[in-house]
């Protein structure tokens, strides 16, 4: 690798890390307005959302420069390429936690069913270290721990089915609660997304190492 291309590369690498800081302030705000009914907080996270599409954009600019002037070929093309698709899933992860502060913007109240509360602060929590972890995975270029922090995941999908499993007992015992039952179980699907997305993120840290695509969360890797 040129002195150049290993430049430009890490510096591609610490603006990825950057944006992916961001959306991680973004996830907590806009989990604790949504907690707590913090219209101001709410607000913040949505103002702040053209800022993380603006890292977005230059990430993308960046990247197809650079592949184009420096002609970087095999594991520089893979470090590229990957910055590039992970930085998509970072801005549609950022996109939940817009819903997720809107969600508090529109609410009258804050939540007041405890149970399903606490499930999905609970989801909140797996989702946030999952993001924290995946980006040291990242600035590190640890496939081995992406791996890890993807199968965490599958805790954020329990979750959701309690959630569900108890909406549907909600709205038996009382019909009246339907409406407010959609709203949990919408927040609920954003944060199974999030984690989606994390888990997208390791798999581009594996292909960077291992040059191969992986489906993580299955047993072939």
């Amino acid at each position: 690798m040129s002195r150049l291309l290993d430049q430009q590369i890490q510096k591609l690498k610490l603006n990825f890390i950057t944006m992916g800081l961001n959306v991680s302030t973004a996830l907590s705000d806009a989990v604790d307005a949504w907690r707590n009914n913090d219209l101001t907080l709410a607000q913040t996270v949505i103002d702040g959302d053209e800022k993380i599409n603006e890292q977005e954009t230059h990430l993308e600019g960046k990247s197809a420069q650079i592949i184009a002037l420096q002609q970087p070929v095999a594991g520089d093309l893979r470090k590229i390429v990957a910055i590039l698709k992970a930085s998509s899933d970072l801005e549609r992860l950022a996109d939940h936690a817009i819903h997720i502060a809107k969600k508090a913007r529109r609410e009258q109240k804050a939540p007041s069913d405890s149970e399903l509360t606490d499930l999905l602060l609970k989801m909140a929590e797996n989702d946030k270290q999952m993001l924290t972890d995946i980006l040291q995975a990242y600035s590190d270029l640890d496939d081995d721990a992406a791996v890890k922090i993807s199968e965490k995941d599958h805790q954020t999908d329990e979750y959701l089915k309690q959630v569900n499993q108890i909406i549907i007992q909600r709205i038996k015992e009382q019909p009246d609660f339907a409406l407010e039952a959609m709203d949990y179980m919408k927040l609920g699907n954003h944060f199974e997304r999030i984690g989606d997305y994390v888990t997208n993120i390791a798999e581009w840290i594996v292909y960077t190492e291992r040059g191969r695509i992986t489906e993580l969360g299955n047993s072939d890797y």
